[in-house]
């Protein structure tokens, strides 16, 4: 680079501007360029305060030894840029202290604020090494708590029919994947959870998905795409997709289309494959082996059944055989048993009854004699009874009842009212008929009924006194 610097000899003084405009005539044709520059990017704190973006860019070398350093600004329109640019490559945060970037640059220098760099563009291709850290962080991190193998601790059905499936509806991923399944011969059932492989949306929509499908209760969750950059893969290394799956209570099995890397969903899931054309043919190879496993069962079952039951043929006509002579000799054995038991029961019967038939005839001799003891006893007593009572002494006793009767109808018709009337009393009743026996029973101005032998007559009380005194009616 020619020189710019002609300075008169070293007696003489200058002014400080003047050997900043020098410096800056000399970077004219430096300033004209751009260049990307490699190096380590170190934030101040106080940056945060500034609209535009301030910075510094050093090197080290291999024992981390300072080799360069210089002040570096981005202004606020190349900034936002620079970070909507970052965000949709899915690298927000690759501009943090101490990350290394690729950036494009031009040299500037003022005469009062001297020498920096401004940064007009990055390189996200080149973030590929904050990728890794990315991912090798929340690996780290989530090895730490001990839960990286938690989903390959679910259970996985020995007939995973029920699919479910997360990747882009219609996307090569999805055509690949459902073609592998439905070509073969068993019936797989396909949930499809449509979500975004790449970009902002990529986190809540695959975390929503993986809670759906869990609900919906499919055999196993599938977690496709068809490959593509690490810049596109990068987006599901994410500490928040990656504890999903940790905490789905099924199986998650993933493939990214990627052959060397290895992503965190490749680490926590349940089971990672290169492509989503794997993941498919591990499915049906799953369901044939299960088939064949079955078949080579159902054989040997069957192998099983039929030496069994020729076992159990020829036992069985062996213990028919034994059963046929066992029970005719039983019969015989039976029925002369039988016949000895009846001879014996007739000859006990016969000699019981006898015996039975003798000892009737005695209480029948015994019943008899008693009887007649016992009637020739009534008929004396009778005897004895009847010559006690004559008919003189009978008609006596009625006569005498006869008396008495009759005095007793008499005594009971001296009590009649009439008779006791026609000796001169009364009887006294109220109005309500009731008999007042007392003059506690009567009021002043009550009427009253007296009966007389030959009619009735009713009266008004004026006065009543004490008995032995007279009584006003």
């Amino acid at each position: 680079m020619e020189s710019y610097f002609h300075l008169e000899p070293a007696n003489k003084v200058y002014q400080l501007q003047e050997i900043t405009s020098l410096i800056k005539q000399s970077l004219l044709d430096l300033s004209s360029q751009e260049f990307w520059v490699r190096a380590h990017l170190i934030v101040p704190k106080s940056s945060a305060t500034y609209k535009n973006y301030y910075c510094e860019l050093i090197d080290v070398d291999e024992m981390g030894n300072k080799t360069a350093q210089i002040r570096a600004i981005i202004w606020q329109s190349e900034y936002n840029k620079i970070l909507n640019k970052l965000r949709k490559a899915g690298m927000p945060d690759a501009l943090q202290d101490n990350s290394e970037v690729c950036v494009l640059c031009a040299v500037r220098y003022h005469e009062v604020y001297g020498l920096n760099l401004n940064i007009y563009d990055i390189d996200p291709s080149f973030g590929e090494s904050q990728i890794d850290l990315n991912r090798r962080q929340i690996i780290e991190k989530l090895s730490k708590e001990n839960v990286l193998k938690k989903n390959t601790e679910t259970y996985l059905t020995t007939a995973p029919l029920r699919i479910g499936l997360i990747t882009r509806e219609e996307s090569a991923a999805y055509k690949d994947f459902t073609k592998t399944l439905f070509n073969s011969p068993f019936s797989f059932k396909v949930i499809v959870a449509d979500c975004t492989m790449q970009g902002e949306n990529t986190e809540s929509e695959t975390v929503s998905a993986v809670g759906l499908l869990t609900k919906a209760k499919v055999d196993v969750i599938c977690i496709v795409r068809g490959g593509g950059s690490q810049l596109d893969l990068a987006w599901f290394d994410n500490e928040r997709i990656a504890r999903s799956i940790i905490n789905c209570q099924i199986p998650v099995w993933v493939g990214m289309g990627h052959e060397i890397d290895t992503g965190v969903l490749d680490v926590v899931a349940h089971s990672s494959f290169k492509t989503p054309t794997a993941v498919a043919e591990v499915l049906v190879n799953t369901l044939r082996e299960l088939l064949h496993s079955l078949e080579l069962a159902a054989e040997r079952l069957q192998n099983t059944v039929d030496w069994r039951l020729e076992l159990s043929g020829r036992e069985l006509s062996r213990m028919i055989l034994g059963a046929r002579n066992g029970f005719r000799k039983q019969h015989e054995l039976v029925q002369q048993q039988f016949s000895n038991s009846t001879l014996r029961v007739r000859s006990q019967f016969e000699e019981c009854f006898n015996n039975k038939e003798v000892f009737l005839d005695n209480e029948n001799q015994k019943l008899r004699h008693l009887c007649d003891w016992s009637l020739n006893a009534s008929s004396r007593r009778l005897i004895v009874i009847c010559s006690h009572i004559t008919l003189p002494r009978y008609l006596k006793i009625v006569t005498e009842w006869q008396r008495h009767l009759v005095e007793r109808e008499r005594q009971l018709l001296m009590l009649m009212p009439d008779q006791i009337l026609r000796k001169g009393y009364t009887i006294t009743r109220n109005l309500r008929s009731e008999i007042m026996w007392s003059i506690a029973q009567l009021q002043e101005s009550e009427a009253i009924d007296t009966q007389f032998i030959d009619g009735y007559a009713r009266s008004i009380v004026q006065k009543t006194e004490d008995a032995g005194n007279e009584t006003e009616n």
